[in-house]
């Protein structure tokens, strides 16, 4: 069995995958609680592990204590891997959560996609493809994700409180203004740099979206922007099938 982990800012899961490739008890859990979580018991089942890790050394080093004596391979972004392209400027700069979730969603698409991971941070990236059917990772931003704006604007702003409200087109209540405003921020990055991937490419491109706000993501974005629904996909665990992708790649 293969042990996938994904360590993100805030979050950390995990998966165990079998040889038919096959996702099998997934598990998260905040990273503050990973000590006392069920990782160890996971680790035992497997016999190798594969981790995108982007919360630091520290947290690498626990994970390594954790899965012992199971070998920890952490992966970094590459020029290459399979049938993707990674043109980013310094390859090994790009973050091993984006390198993975986008090894999957050429997987899942082979077409012209924008990938977006929407959790702690939102990022949004392009894929397009070669004369030889290749996937090319043409580039992506960076953004804050939807807590972290509404953290920042509240933390700054005295009478504003950190609450959930709804997505409305006219908001008329603090709380609904907030997140009407933080999501819109959000999908109006997205319109752009689906925008400009379809001028790039001449066709629409898929959109899939990953991560504890796709949610809210798709349902705004369906709203304002001018696709049939089936081109915009929510993929649950975008970075653990990357990582049981590039598993052939790395060991």
């Amino acid at each position: 069995m293969l042990l996938v982990i994904d360590s993100g800012n805030t979050r950390t899961k995990w998966a165990l995958v079998d040889g038919a490739g096959v996702m099998q008890e997934t598990t998260v859990c905040l990273n503050t609680d990973l000590a006392t979580s069920q990782l160890k018991q996971s680790a035992q089942k497997a016999n190798q592990a594969l981790i995108a890790n982007v919360a630091g050394e520290a947290l690498a080093h626990q994970i390594t204590q954790l899965i012992a004596p199971l070998r920890a391979n952490f992966i970094v972004a590459k020029r290459q891997a399979g049938d993707m392209i990674n043109h980013y400027e310094q390859v090994e700069k790009l973050g091993a959560d984006r390198w993975a979730s986008l090894i999957a969603a050429w997987h899942i698409t082979h077409q012209p996609t924008v990938v977006i991971n929407a959790g702690t941070a939102i990022t949004i990236d392009c894929l397009s493809a070669d004369n030889d059917n290749k996937g090319l990772f043409l580039g992506g931003t960076i953004m804050p994700g939807l807590f972290l704006m509404k953290t920042a604007l509240t933390h700054n702003a005295a009478q504003l409180k950190v609450c959930e409200g709804r997505y409305i087109d006219f908001p008329l209540s603090t709380q609904n203004a907030i997140q009407t405003g933080c999501l819109n921020a959000a999908i109006g990055a997205i319109i752009m740099m689906h925008n400009q991937l379809q001028h790039a490419c001449g066709l629409p491109p898929k959109i899939l979206i990953s991560g504890g706000d796709a949610a809210k993501i798709a349902h705004a974005l369906l709203m304002h922007l001018n696709v049939d629904k089936n081109h915009v996909m929510i993929i649950e665990n975008l970075v653990l099938q990357g990582l049981a992708i590039l598993q052939k790649e790395t060991i």
